[in-house]
C-alpha cells in the first residue's frame, strides 16, 4: 500500500470553536489502490485453456480457465459405473438368485480399488505437508481424509465380495443393504460431479484482470493463485485528518471531491467511512466516487472540501 501524504489545506472558522456552523475545510487526498480479489485454484490439475488476458474486463461468473485432471475423470467414471451396478443389484434382488461375478472381474475390481486407496493416501500425505507450511487449509486435509476413508471402505467391500462368490438368493433383509449401497453410490457420483465442476474456474467478482499468475499447460495445486481481479469502476478517495478536524466529520456527510485530472472532475458524495487513528497513522476519511471509464488511477491527487 502506498502511503498517502495528506495534510489540511485550509480551515477558516471565523466564529472559533464555539460556532454552531462547522468551518469550510479543504483536505489533500488521493485515489487509494483499488479493491481486488485473488482467484485461486480449488483443485489440482493442469491448465488446459486460459480465456482471459491481463487488462481484460470480466463479470462475475465468467469462465477464466479450464483444468484437466485424469484422476477426476476416472473417479467420475467409476462413480457412474458403481451407481449402475448398485441399481442393477437392487432390481435383481426381488427373489432371484444373484450370480457370483467371475473371479477375474472380482480381482480386477479389487486391484482398481487398491490403486485408488494408494492414490488417496499419497494425496493426503502431500496435503499434510502443505498444511504444515500453511499452504492449504485444514478443511482440505479433512476432505482428503474422508476420501481416503471412502476408498478404503470400497476396497474392503470388494474383498468381501470376492469371498462371497457363492451367494444364494438374497433374503428380504438384504434389500435394505442394497438400497444403502445404491444411496452411497449416488453420493459418490454427486461428489465426483462436484470435483468435475471445480475444473472450470470462474470469476468470483466483476472487475479487470490486473495480473495473470499462470500460463496454459502449467500444473496448479489447491489454493495456487490463478489471477488477480480489481474493481476499478469505483474509486476510493482517501484523506488523512489532523486531530483537530476529526470532530467536524462523520460518515454519511456529503462532501465535495475534486480530482486533479485534465480536465478536473468534481463529485458530491457522502463520506463512506471515518477510520479512527491506528498503527498506520492518524484518523482518515474515505469517499467513494464513480469511475465508469476507469481513467482514475491509484495516486491521482484530489481535494476533499467539507462545508
Amino acid at each position: 500500500m502506498m502511503a498517502i501524504a495528506l495534510l489540511p489545506l485550509a480551515c477558516r472558522d471565523a466564529e472559533g470553536t464555539a460556532s454552531a456552523d462547522p468551518p469550510r475545510i479543504e483536505i489533500k487526498a488521493a485515489v487509494a489502490p483499488f479493491d481486488g480479489v485473488t482467484v485461486v485454484s480449488p483443485i489440482e490439475g493442469t491448465i488446459a485453456k486460459l480465456r482471459i488476458a491481463e487488462g481484460a474486463a470480466v463479470r462475475q461468473g465468467d469462465i477464466l480457465a479450464t483444468l484437466t485432471n485424469p484422476a477426476v475423470e476416472r473417479d467420475l467414471a467409476y462413480a457412474r459405473a458403481a451407481i449402475l451396478a448398485a441399481e442393477h443389484r437392487l432390481r435383481s434382488a426381488g427373489g432371484t438368485r444373484s450370480q457370483a461375478p467371475p473371479p477375474r472381474s472380482n480381482a480386477e475390481r479389487e486391484r482398481v480399488a487398491a490403486a485408488l486407496v494408494r492414490q488417496k493416501q499419497q494425496r493426503l500425505e502431500r496435503l499434510r505437508k502443505l498444511l504444515a507450511t500453511g499452504d492449504v487449509a485444514r478443511q482440505d486435509v479433512e476432505n482428503a481424509e474422508a476420501e481416503l476413508a471412502a476408498a478404503t471402505r470400497d476396497l474392503d467391500a470388494e474383498r468381501d465380495r470376492a469371498v462371497a462368490v457363492a451367494v444364494v438368493s438374497a433374503p428380504a433383509a438384504d434389500t435394505a443393504l442394497l438400497r444403502a449401497e445404491a444411496d452411497r453410490a449416488r453420493a459418490d457420483l454427486a461428489f465426483a460431479e462436484h470435483r468435475k465442476s471445480q475444473l472450470v474456474i470462474k470469476a468470483p467478482a466483476s472487475g479487470t484482470i490486473a495480473r495473470l499468475r499462470v500460463t496454459a499447460g502449467a500444473d496448479v495445486y489447491i489454493r495456487d493463485p490463478i489471477a488477480e481481479i480489481v474493481d476499478s469502476t469505483t474509486a476510493r478517495v482517501q484523506a488523512q485528518l489532523a486531530p483537530e478536524l476529526v470532530r467536524f466529520v462523520q460518515a454519511g456527510r456529503t462532501v465535495e471531491v475534486k480530482l486533479m485530472t485534465i480536465p478536473p472532475r468534481r463529485y458530491r458524495e457522502p463520506i463512506a467511512r471515518v477510520n479512527p487513528p491506528g498503527a498506520e497513522g492518524g484518523a482518515s476519511i474515505v469517499v467513494q466516487v464513480p469511475n465508469p471509464d476507469r481513467l482514475l488511477q491509484p495516486g491521482t491527487p484530489a481535494v476533499i472540501t467539507i462545508q
